[in-house]
């Protein structure tokens, strides 16, 4: 990340020239640092980027999250079944004995 901010610190002293920005369909005209301009663009891009992964990602998680609990639902069943198999050893010993 340091590089990055040492990048785009470049960016914005090699480009500090102003450029007219129109808010279309406003009839405004706004003065705007170049570097701004860019930096806001690509901002507005990483976060549409993100939005747009984190949606599509989304059954992938949905899935994620089942089989997890499918997990652990397995889990509990078989530490019930080594319990259970514990008891019959168990009691098998003590048949056994007599």
């Amino acid at each position: 990340m340091i590089i990055v901010g040492i990048l785009v610190v470049l960016f914005a002293i090699s480009n500090r020239s102003v450029v007219i920005l129109e808010l279309w369909p406003l009839p405004y005209f706004v003065p705007f640092p170049f570097y701004g301009a860019v930096l806001i663009a690509a901002f507005i891009g990483f976060v549409g980027g993100s939005v747009v992964a984190w949606f599509s990602a989304g059954s992938t998680r949905s899935k994620a999250r089942h089989a997890a609990r499918k997990a652990s639902g397995l889990e509990k069943d078989l530490d019930k079944l080594k319990k259970k198999i514990e008891e019959l050893e168990i009691s098998q010993k003590s048949n056994l004995k007599y």
